[in-house]
């Protein structure tokens, strides 16, 4: 119910109005009434009604000078002024102050109950949007932490997305990088029977595992980075450091023991071998896409005798793959097209063996970031298509692929699973404290446990027992630090009884005990 106030030095009037005006009709209530501008500023203070009313010669201090003193300290309710006065300077000076509307005496019930009718209609288009922009921005604290992820991926590929920019976390991140130098690592795992086994066994657990000894290394030497994972089988490390012009030739050199470290490691624990490109030093971060673009450039080996001419290789792009790969993993269609034809105009004609290049790369990128979402390519196109004998047919040929694969009916159903997880997930972060399960949740969506249970899996890369662990962890975690609850009261917000329990679990996922982050 909206609350209405009336600001007037005429006692008559104030008893007239509120006897006489049907609240209820309005959905409004009298909140309360004033007889000058220096009591109604107080009162409207401390009770915040959603509407002033006011007239404007009041002893005092009048209407404008109240308005002005409240719009100071930041009052965001709606005025309606009422006056006998009709001077051009009142309706200046009131617009200044962003009045909502300006009746003139005498006015009739009816006349003011329209006016009325106005004003709360468009506080209540108001109140709609705010609640739509927080949904929305809880929906963004729910998924903050794929959304960086998604947005560090951009920004290695060139298309950081602006409209999350005021993000606390990428604000703050994007505010550290300004005064730093960054270069690429990339790393890419490849065929062997190491690699064959995983896949075979679990490949959300080797990736865990990978990114797991990736950042035990690199801490070890004390390097400022960012883990990027691109697809199944390709990861960067964002490298920072804040030293800036000459004296940033340093990064380079810390890049290399990383890199052969974090080989060593691979192949002795995981059976893993990789290999590793090297980008160039970035003053500006927004160029960080150009080093990821020469790290990649540099894990393909220079063009055999009688291979694709030096030319063409020179002007592939990883970047374009990996636009490419993101829009249609997101059945963005006519994005994906007009990456197409962008790319084809800057470079064609193409050599036929450039040609096969391309083709042979693109659907190597595609393959991977389509199984990372749990879909198959092999499922859509059993074979390799066959790439076009001239450059003209190239674009088409790369369309119909994007068009065939969006529209298949495995990227439907891997749509609708990506949906069912973002209702899981926001689930999650709402009921965390609470005793939530698979089965809980298979009910809700619809679907049975088991299948829920891959369906999440296949598109979080861990189980649902283990996401629904860590988001009670980081949120323990978050809890200690703030250093207002005992460990006893932390665990049972998180949803845990046992405190021998939450400290077992607490120290298995953040490597800490609970006691370490007390002071």
């Amino acid at each position: 119910m909206w609350k209405i106030a009336i600001i007037d030095d005429d006692p008559s009037l104030l008893e007239g109005m509120r006897e006489s005006i049907p609240w209820h009709e309005l959905n409004a209530e009298w909140a309360g009434q004033c007889l000058d501008g220096s009591q109604g500023v107080e009162w409207v203070l401390e009770h915040r009604p959603d509407i002033v009313i006011t007239d404007i010669n009041m002893p005092v201090m009048n209407g404008l000078e109240m308005i002005e003193k409240l719009r100071e300290r930041k009052y965001q309710g709606k005025f309606i002024i009422l006056s006998g006065y009709s001077d051009f300077e009142y309706a200046r000076q009131a617009l200044r102050l962003e009045v909502d509307d300006y009746v003139s005496k005498p006015i009739t019930i009816e006349g003011l109950m329209n006016v009325m009718s106005r004003t709360i209609g468009r506080l209540s288009e108001e109140k709609m949007r705010h609640s739509e922009n927080e949904d929305a921005d809880k929906k963004i604290r729910v998924f903050e932490p794929y959304i960086v992820k998604e947005w560090l991926k951009s920004v290695l590929v060139g298309s950081a997305a602006k409209d999350v920019m005021d993000l606390e976390l990428i604000k703050l991140k994007a505010a550290k990088w300004e005064r730093q130098t960054h270069l690429v690592l990339c790393l890419e795992l490849l065929e062997s029977e190491g690699l064959d086994n995983w896949y075979a066994f679990d490949r959300g657990v080797m990736q865990f595992a990978v990114q797991n000894i990736v950042q035990e290394l690199v801490e070890q030497q004390a390097l400022d980075y960012d883990y990027v994972q691109m697809n199944g089988r390709q990861f960067a490390l964002i490298l920072h450091s804040d030293e800036r012009g000459a004296d940033a030739g340093s990064l380079p050199k810390q890049a290399v023991p990383a890199q052969e470290s974090i080989a060593t490691s691979l192949a002795k624990h995981l059976k893993l071998h990789t290999a590793a490109g090297i980008g160039t030093v970035q003053d500006d971060w927004n160029r960080i896409c150009e080093s990821f673009e020469s790290a990649s450039q540099a894990l393909r080996q220079l063009p055999e005798e009688g291979g694709p001419s030096p030319e063409g290789a020179a002007g592939r792009s990883v970047r374009f793959y990996h636009q490419l790969a993101e829009a249609i993993r997101n059945a963005q269609e006519e994005q994906a097209k007009a990456l197409v034809r962008t790319y084809i105009a800057e470079r064609s004609p193409f050599a036929k063996a450039d040609m096969k290049l391309l083709a042979g790369e693109l659907w190597a990128i595609i393959a991977y970031s389509l199984y990372d979402v749990g879909v198959d390519l092999k499922q859509i196109y059993p074979a390799f298509e066959p790439v076009p004998e001239t450059s003209g047919a190239l674009e088409p040929w790369l369309e119909t692929i994007v068009t065939t694969i969006i529209h298949s009916t495995h990227m439907s159903e891997n749509m609708r699973h990506r949906k069912v997880v973002e209702f899981v997930i926001q689930f999650v972060h709402e009921h965390y404290m609470e005793d939530i399960t698979l089965g809980l949740l298979a009910d809700k969506v619809q679907i049975s446990k088991n299948y829920l249970g891959q369906i999440f899996k296949n598109v979080m890369q861990e189980t649902f027992n283990q996401y629904v662990t860590r988001i009670r962890m980081e949120k323990a975690k978050g809890m200690l630090l703030e250093g207002n609850l005992y460990i006893y009261e932390v665990a049972e917000k998180v949803g845990y009884n046992s405190i021998s329990y939450f400290s077992t679990q607490f120290k298995k996922i953040t490597g800490y005990n609970p006691t370490d982050l007390i002071n």
